[in-house]
């Protein structure tokens, strides 16, 4: 199966979206149509206040969001027609589609791109977590940096994979296939002290079949399991990471932290979660 439909999701910037590029660069690669979304709720003001604003003030805080979609299509179809990509891509605004998601909208797509989350004060209600719509959609999400620039070849050529033979990350393994290059250079991580694996633990033999040539890699947890994922990230150059989202619980990971969590906010280069 190869990408045929991508869904770019904003988090509130319009300006420098790494996000946008990468989708766009993906798109033309793979002769994909491209569908640009910005979801949004209630500001926290709003949210906090709600009994004591009057219409004014509500019509008033709608005008500035429309303002701030407004901005955010016209980047996006300013940069599809730089691209010559105008017939294949199309612009969503979700916002009051009753309880309708950004997660629910993923599901009708290969991959969605998801740019860092917006940092901008006042947009904060824009912001989209890649992890979580990666749990809920069921579908591949890829988190792309703010101001990243693709590389010639997406998703490029060193690759690491975070592997604990769990199902998240084997299904973000399936996912990421269409992305991979033949002569990729794949290191499959795996954090902490185990040497021997059982027969049936085969996912070297996995990549092999998909001619894929991949190293193993096997590295104790300094500090955390996040932080030794972004060391060697580091140390081989890694140009796209591939994870599975939420292995242990949501609630646990909010609660006490966890490695998607802190992968989330740690990562430099593009991320490929799946749950």
């Amino acid at each position: 199966m190869t990408i045929k439909t991508l869904l770019a999701a904003y988090s509130g910037d319009a300006k420098g979206s790494g996000g946008l590029k990468y989708a766009i660069a993906l798109a033309n690669r793979f002769d994909a149509f491209l569908t640009g979304v910005v979801w949004h709720g209630p500001s926290r003001f709003e949210q906090r206040y709600q009994p004591y604003l009057t219409d004014q003030i509500l019509e008033m805080l709608a005008a500035r969001d429309a303002e701030v979609v407004a901005e955010i299509r016209a980047d996006f179809e300013n940069r599809i027609a730089a691209e010559g990509m105008q017939t294949r891509s199309a612009f969503l605004d979700l916002q009051g589609v009753g309880d309708f998601r950004l997660s629910d909208c993923a599901r009708g797509y290969d991959l969605t791109v998801i740019g860092s989350r917006a940092a901008e004060v006042g947009r904060e209600h824009f912001s989209a977590r890649p992890d979580v719509v990666a749990l809920r959609s069921g579908r591949p999400v890829m988190l792309v940096p703010t101001d990243h620039e693709p590389a010639r070849a997406l998703p490029g050529k060193r690759i690491l994979v975070a592997w604990d033979g769990q199902r998240a990350v084997t299904r973000a393994l399936a996912d990421a296939l269409p992305l991979l290059d033949s002569d990729a250079e794949i290191t499959v991580l795996t954090v902490g002290e185990r040497e021997q694996w059982s027969p049936g633990d085969d996912v070297m033999g996995f990549l092999g079949r998909h001619g894929l040539k991949a190293e193993r890699l096997i590295r104790a947890r300094a500090e955390s399991i996040s932080k030794t994922i972004m060391a060697v990230s580091r140390d081989i150059d890694a140009e796209l990471i591939v994870m599975g989202a939420y292995e242990h619980s949501k609630f646990r990971e909010d609660l006490f932290g966890g490695v998607t969590q802190e992968v989330v906010e740690l990562a430099r280069v593009p991320v490929l979660m799946a749950h």
